[in-house]
């Protein structure tokens, strides 16, 4: 089943590039399901795929999604997302495979190592001339100038030899509110947070992390990002929120995870046209 529907239209990469960019939502494991979504758009050699994140877990088959994305080169890019981060968290930082991970076969895998030393290498934002990709959004307090400054700074310890000690202490829902004075582990925590993690926030900024259902009852003092004047030019596509079923009200906020993970459908856009489509998701919801 494939369903397509108009988006706000905008340019991708160069024009002199050949062939078309699709920028898939959270394809958490589900190998499946993304094949099928790249068969129904009629993905071929000359196309590239872009992801907003969370390539992996909770879904059936982590391994075959990221064998498969590190084999398309420079034909696919990605912003890191909590679930990725999660994973290398566990192979660098020593964090524990949790009950609801699914990620056993991917961490025993023989080019483990490989997969994780090319994941680290991806961005956690990325931008052209009228839009930016990220996880789970740029908070309103942000240019796209600091969003853009903070994400390099934090891809560059991860890239770097300290890696390995951010991850362990990667995790931690302090400090809530970003401070331009923050330095060190606590500023690329919160950096971290807001730009994978973040879905709620009050009007200064400040992250609420209980809340990851629909915009019904939401906690006293807070909003989603999104409802929040942006300072964020052109168009923001992200994911992570499934319960949103991409959903914003925002014609230029675009969310692209549809929840298949949990049993409902694979969303991707093609960026040359602003064209979107849907395929029904494979995997059992869990």
């Amino acid at each position: 089943m494939i369903s397509s529907s108009g988006a706000v239209p905008h340019r991708a990469g160069d024009d002199s590039a050949v062939g078309s960019t699709y920028l898939v939502g959270d394809i958490q494991g589900c190998f499946e399901s993304l094949e099928a979504l790249l068969a129904a758009v009629g993905f071929s050699d000359v196309d590239r795929l872009w992801c907003v994140g969370d390539l992996v877990n909770r879904g059936p088959d982590s391994l075959s999604v990221l064998r498969f994305a590190r084999g398309l080169g420079e034909r696919f890019a990605c912003v890191l997302g909590n679930h990725d981060l999660h994973f290398l968290a566990m192979v660098y930082g020593g964090h524990p495979h949790r009950a609801t991970d699914t990620m056993e076969p991917l961490l025993d895998a023989p080019d483990c190592g490989e997969l994780a030393q090319w994941l680290r290498h991806q961005p956690l934002l990325i931008e052209g001339d009228d839009w930016v990709v990220v996880h789970a959004g740029i908070p309103h307090t942000w240019t796209t100038a600091t969003a853009r400054a903070n994400a390099r700074e934090v891809e560059a310890v991860i890239r770097g030899p300290g890696h390995a000690e951010f991850f362990r202490r990667m995790y931690g829902n302090e400090p809530a509110l970003w401070r331009d004075g923050l330095v060190g582990i606590d500023r690329h925590r919160a950096t971290v947070n807001y730009l994978t993690r973040m879905r709620l926030v009050d009007g200064e900024g400040r992250l609420e992390f209980s809340h990851k259902g629909t915009l019904d009852d939401l906690p006293p003092g807070y909003a989603p990002w999104f409802s929040y004047p942006t300072q964020i030019n052109g168009t923001l596509y992200f994911g992570h929120w499934a319960a949103l079923d991409g959903a914003t009200g925002k014609p230029r906020v675009v969310g692209l995870d549809t929840g298949c993970v949990w049993g409902r459908s694979m969303t991707a856009i093609r960026l040359e046209d602003g064209q979107t489509f849907s395929v029904a998701s494979v995997e059992t919801g869990r």
